[in-house]
């Protein structure tokens, strides 16, 4: 699998930036000028000749990039205020930044407005750029940088932030309570895990990276031989939907039900049937040949109306278990399972079958409750409530650092860990990716087990447990954002996505290319070329997929 879009941490950031000053008489003033000039640009594409334009710097080499930025400002007559909480240490290559800018006539502010007087006389901003706070924030900011950033959010401006929002940190996500509340991010030298996942997502906007010049692709091998403060070094990717395309299964003409695999899903006891049915129909749509459904007796009724394609056994029948344990290639455990005292016993059979399986939902609460078991064949899913249960901690521990989480996670069972949430992370042991799929859409019950179903499903179909787990997020993650995109996120719920996870694992480009010209929804991540789509579309009783092109209207 490919996976080409490289994320660094900030100690990494440092490294590549030690390097570049070392081959340059100790000096990145360069890479300042640069980062300068690429927030100037930025702001050009979105509003070529602001009326007024804030800067607000702080003591760093951000604010030096905001110096860098206002000369390009002066220089192209572009009305502008900048407005420093200090000057920058002598030594610092940010002072080099706000002499040239001095120099250049230059006058810099140490004091905010009264914004309130600034809008009734018509001088407000309409565009303000965040030059705070960098990379190297590991606690909440203090005034009066605090107040500078409440300035900044309760603007009405279009606000841009230099390498990361004032207030988020850059190697976790995590946002502490004065944050930057930004509508783009420039970038500099390569991504940050920070702006990728959890809470971080609401805060950075549209993402633009710059790598100034500097060729950062052959970094990561670099970092391998590294010592950072003796941890082992874990290479950290950007992935999405396309990239993942070359591992999608194929069928061959002579291809018939048994080649692609035999999936038990296990789950759905009383009162829980749901969760199962929707698994189920996850890896149905995902290709699974076939498909047989462990769950409760009253469940058997509804599932085989709703889907006859789905053989049932007695989830309580514990010879019948035994010997459709024995029968599968994957099993998918969890879904609706509930907490019964005898599924400790039911997972420690599945665990000893040693099939490649996937734990989610209940399974994930028994597992817990027994004591985490060393599973290298199996793919963990949890949510951050789930993960907490298995590493004994809390939701917010999980949520502060989701990058350590997941690799905790993994490292104590083994096998992929797949955490969710906004910027889902897989790790596999050898780096952790980054999903770069998904939408609000999907926040509604039965998500997750569609998941589960979807990576059973190519897992069974001959994807290594990596590559499963990877191209079923980001099946699962595209189908949401489509879901989303054509009949809005208020009300989506998980069958809806059915259709378009057929779409999707049958790589049907065309079609899919229909529905994303027609969409007028900005990119999140300008490098990366991902779906835009929004059409009319009718989805009928039997869930075959329709959409209204003109007056036809064409069937997959």
């Amino acid at each position: 699998m490919s996976l080409p879009h490289l994320v660094f941490t900030t100690q990494e950031i440092r490294f590549i930036e030690q390097e570049h000053a070392a081959a340059n008489n100790g000096h990145c003033f360069d890479l300042m000028e640069k980062a300068g000039r690429a927030v100037f640009e930025a702001m050009r594409q979105v509003v070529a000749q602001p009326k007024m334009v804030y800067i607000l710097v702080g003591k760093g080499n951000n604010g030096g990039d905001g110096y860098i930025m206002a000369a390009s400002l002066l220089k192209q007559h572009i009305p502008f205020r900048i407005f420093a909480v200090g000057v920058p240490h002598h030594e610092a290559e940010a002072f080099t930044a706000f002499s040239y800018f001095t120099q250049l006539g230059g006058q810099v502010e140490y004091e905010l407005p009264d914004l309130q007087e600034e809008m009734a006389q018509g001088r407000s901003p309409d565009v303000v750029i965040d030059a705070l706070l960098g990379t190297g924030l590991e606690s909440a900011p203090r005034d009066p940088i605090g107040k500078w950033i409440d300035f900044i959010n309760s603007t009405k401006a279009y606000v841009i932030a230099v390498d990361i929002p004032s207030g988020v940190n850059a190697d976790t996500g995590t946002v502490y309570s004065d944050s930057v509340m930004a509508n783009k991010t420039v970038c500099m030298l390569g991504l940050k895990p920070g702006l990728l996942t959890g809470d971080a997502v609401d805060y950075v906007g549209e993402i633009v990276v710059c790598d100034l010049g500097v060729d950062v692709s052959s970094y990561h091998g670099k970092f391998a031989a590294a010592d950072f403060d003796g941890a082992s070094y874990l290479p950290i990717y950007l992935t999405n939907y396309e990239e993942t395309l070359g591992d999608l299964p194929v069928r061959m003409p002579s291809a018939h039900k048994g080649d692609a695999g035999k999936v038990l899903v296990i789950g759905g006891n009383k009162g829980y049937g749901g969760a199962i049915s929707i698994c189920a129909q996850g890896a149905l749509r995902a290709g699974a040949g076939l498909i047989k459904v462990a769950t409760d007796k009253g469940n058997v009724t509804a599932l085989n109306t709703r889907r006859p394609e789905l053989m049932t056994v007695d989830l309580h029948d514990s010879l019948a278990m035994q010997q459709a344990i024995a029968w599968a290639d994957v099993i998918a455990i969890g879904p609706g399972l509930g907490l019964d005292p005898e599924n400790e016993v039911l997972l420690e059979n599945v665990l000893n079958a040693e099939k490649p399986t996937v734990i989610d939902a209940d399974a994930l609460n028994v597992m817990a409750h027994m004591g985490l078991s060393f599973c290298k064949r199996a793919v963990l899913t949890p949510h951050p409530g789930e993960a907490a249960r298995l590493l004994g901690t809390t939701i917010d521990r999980i949520n502060s650092n989701r990058y350590k989480a997941v690799y905790e996670l993994q490292q104590k069972c083994g096998g992929v860990v797949l955490l969710k949430g906004a910027g889902t992370l897989i790790c596999d042991g050898k780096s952790i990716v980054v999903i770069q799929e998904g939408s609000p859409a999907m926040a509604s019950g039965g998500m997750g087990d569609l998941l589960t179903g979807i990576i059973a499903a190519l897992r069974a179909e001959g994807l290594s447990q990596t590559s499963a787990t990877i191209a079923g997020a980001c099946i699962h993650g595209r189908a949401g954002y489509l879901a989303g995109e054509l009949s809005g996120v208020i009300g989506t719920i998980a069958s809806d996505l059915l259709p378009y996870v057929r779409l999707l694992v049958n790589q049907r480009l065309g079609l899919i290319a229909k529905l994303q010209n027609q969409a007028q929804v900005s990119e999140q991540l300008t490098f990366v070329d991902t779906s835009k789509s929004r059409s009319d579309r009718e989805l009928s009783d039997n869930g075959e997929f329709q959409v209204l092109i003109g007056s036809s209207i064409i069937h997959s």
